[in-house]
């Protein structure tokens, strides 16, 4: 073998090799929620890795907390988290106050004039979807404003996050809102409502066949 074809072989091998080390690991199983009472009501203990996770729940229900306890749960695994914030509303301090690691969160916060809707939207879908699909973050979190939007070009566009979610292995955390016009691709549902207790409403997606129950703050289904 000549010394030219050495060469072209291993300069192949490092070629592959820096593939493989650019590629992440496949990431599978369950994320804790951050809050044990949660995971117990879960199917296997917390929200699924590779898929969506619908939170809905209107203003101060407590669905951001919930978001980011999930995130503090991949960060404490060695992972990164991501959140974006369309609306503007996420306080970074708040989150560190939590326990987050903010050298560990990436929060992208889309332009306030992107099109198809006026309103980070559309801006914001396309960064989320950029996320989840990308393989570096373990849980990303999605709190965009939607209302401009067309159903069924949302639809599509949480189609393609669910998709993304899949292919990058990450926990998608769609923090939506009750009345949404369309039906979001999620693995799992949670209604997060407001009060003291922290009231959530646990309901599976269709196909796993399951009711939804309410858990107190105290842990107890009702």
């Amino acid at each position: 073998m000549g010394v030219e074809s050495q060469r072209a072989i291993i300069e192949d091998l490092r070629d592959r090799i820096r593939r493989i080390e650019r590629r992440p690991a496949r990431r599978e199983g369950f994320l804790p929620s951050g809050r044990p009472e949660v995971d117990a009501l879960l199917p296997g203990g917390g929200f699924p890795r590779g898929a969506l996770a619908d939170l809905a729940g209107g203003p101060a229900s407590g669905k951001t907390l919930l978001a980011l306890a999930a995130i503090g749960s991949a960060v404490a695994e060695g992972g990164l988290g991501a959140f974006v914030d369309g609306r503007g509303e996420l306080y970074p301090p708040a989150a560190q106050a939590l326990g987050l690691d903010l050298d560990r969160l990436l929060v992208v916060r889309p332009g306030p004039r992107s099109r198809g809707g006026g309103n980070g939207g559309q801006e914001g879908l396309w960064a989320a979807e950029a996320l989840l699909a990308s393989g570096a973050f373990a849980a990303v979190a999605v709190d965009v404003p939607v209302r401009g939007l067309l159903p069924a070009r949302l639809e599509a566009m949480l189609r393609r996050l669910a998709a993304a979610a899949e292919k990058g292995g990450a926990a998608g955390l769609w923090l939506g809102s009750p009345d949404l016009a369309c039906r979001v691709p999620a693995a799992v549902r949670l209604e997060v409502i407001p009060g003291e207790r922290g009231g959530v409403r646990v309901r599976r997606a269709p196909g796993l066949g399951a009711e939804g129950v309410r858990v107190t703050g105290a842990g107890h289904a009702a």
